[in-house]
């Protein structure tokens, strides 16, 4: 590709990157004692040179690295790039999660991703400014931004004039949050600054082109990707039900998400007992909500509303193979309030497991023409139709778009600027 080649010591590549800024040491970033990863070489004084041979160099800038799609389309994009053998760091605003709670880091670093964190808490928020000094420091070709704090931090981390990269951002979500008119404000203020816009929905494209008053072909759509799950055997899926108490239920709902407000699952178990009273007699039924978050204890006294001799329900918190466990639903249920995409949405295509989803943004957008599909408005649920829902035959498994089909868009799309 013209534009990034290379040779030892010359070009984009060949330059140095300075001492790091302090909150890099220790990071896998620079020399001073701490790992360096094999693409770097190491001067006097800790100052760090790129070897030659790698393509690009990328710095993928979100506001957490915690658990989320967002996240795990960053961690996606970092893995890709460096199979095709770009340098790749990964910044996130906030600390980094703590051990046990921080697997897409772990995977991150083992795939030779450079992860740092700028150490950004409601108590300190000039460390948002820590951006500028890594990234002048690191001098990547791209950066590349992802959700409303990290592009804002890219964007004022130098004038387009004044950088050597080019900025690009994705948009996540559709935010229907009230009181963001501040926000909404300082992103039209800030676009000029930003390269390509992309949205993963064309419904999350229409909320941020009339938010930001442009029109809606300026903004790329490029739709988030999955990794085809496993597919359980019954074996798996039995031992999995028993650890979440639900062995002897008939038949088992289940969700995928935070434990946030946007998800919707206090509507879902608000429900709990309308649906009670459609569970055929003699038998009982369970419900599973795979995910971490703040409204936990609201959710599990919602949860403790449910009849128990006919409902079972289970929170058992994060799993990393969340979108393997969906094959263990005999129906998936999304009552999302907005959302911007829906990997779990897709996920449970891939299964072929039967749907109920909300029609908040994208989902209607992801589920049409997915036979055992179907969209209603949040506040239209009712038990008798999780019900009938929870009684259909599974279907064909339908992939609609990969991680590789993804990561490739973006590629494509790094050289095109």
């Amino acid at each position: 590709m013209e534009g990034f080649e290379e040779s030892k010591g010359t070009g984009p590549f060949g330059r140095g990157l300075g001492a790091a800024p302090p909150h890099l040491i220790n990071s896998g970033f620079t020399g001073g004692g701490a790992a360096v990863p094999a693409r770097f070489e190491v001067a006097r004084g800790g100052k760090c040179s790129y070897v030659a041979g790698y393509h690009m160099r990328i710095a993928q800038v979100i506001t957490s690295l915690g658990h989320g799609g967002a996240e795990r389309v960053v961690t996606d994009l970092c893995r890709a790039a460096v199979a095709r053998g770009d340098a790749v760091l990964a910044v996130s605003l906030r600390p980094l999660p703590p051990p046990g709670a921080d697997t897409l880091v772990g995977e991150l670093r083992a795939a030779g991703v450079t992860v740092t964190a700028l150490g950004v808490t409601k108590t300190a928020p000039w460390r948002i400014w820590r951006l500028r000094r890594t990234l002048a420091a690191w001098r990547p070709d791209v950066v590349h931004a992802h959700l409303f704090h990290a592009a804002l931090a890219a964007r004022l981390a130098a004038a387009p004039g004044r950088r050597p990269w080019k900025l690009f951002e994705t948009v996540h979500i559709a935010d229907r949050r009230r009181g963001l008119g501040g926000r909404f404000w300082l992103d039209r203020r800030t676009l000029w600054r930003c390269d390509a816009l992309v949205a993963v929905s064309a419904a999350a494209r229409d909320f941020q082109a009339a938010r930001l008053g442009v029109p809606p072909d300026q903004i790329r759509v490029i739709p988030n990707g999955i990794r085809p799950p496993v597919r359980p055997d019954a074996g798996r899926i039995a031992r999995w039900r028993a650890a979440w108490g639900l062995t002897d239920c008939a038949r088992v709902l289940g969700a995928v998400g935070r434990l946030d407000p946007q998800k919707g699952f206090d509507r879902l178990l608000a429900l709990l007992p309308d649906l009670a009273r459609q569970v055929p007699a003699g038998e009982r039924w369970g419900l599973v909500i795979l995910g971490e978050g703040a409204e936990r204890p609201r959710l599990e006294a919602l949860a403790r509303q449910a009849p128990a001799d006919r409902l079972v329900v289970c929170l058992p918190g994060y799993r990393s193979d969340a979108a393997a466990c969906i094959g263990a639903f005999d129906l998936f249920v999304m009552p999302s309030r907005y959302e911007g995409y829906g990997l779990t949405l897709a996920e449970a295509m891939a299964h072929g497991v039967p749907i109920l989803a909300s029609t908040a943004d994208s989902l209607p957008e992801l589920l049409a023409g997915y036979p055992g599909g179907r969209c209603l408005a949040g506040e239209a649920w009712t038990g008798a139709i999780l019900a009938e829902s929870a009684q259909l035959a599974r279907g064909e498994p339908r992939l609609s778009h990969t991680v590789d089909d993804m990561c490739a868009a973006y590629a494509a799309l790094y050289a095109a600027l």
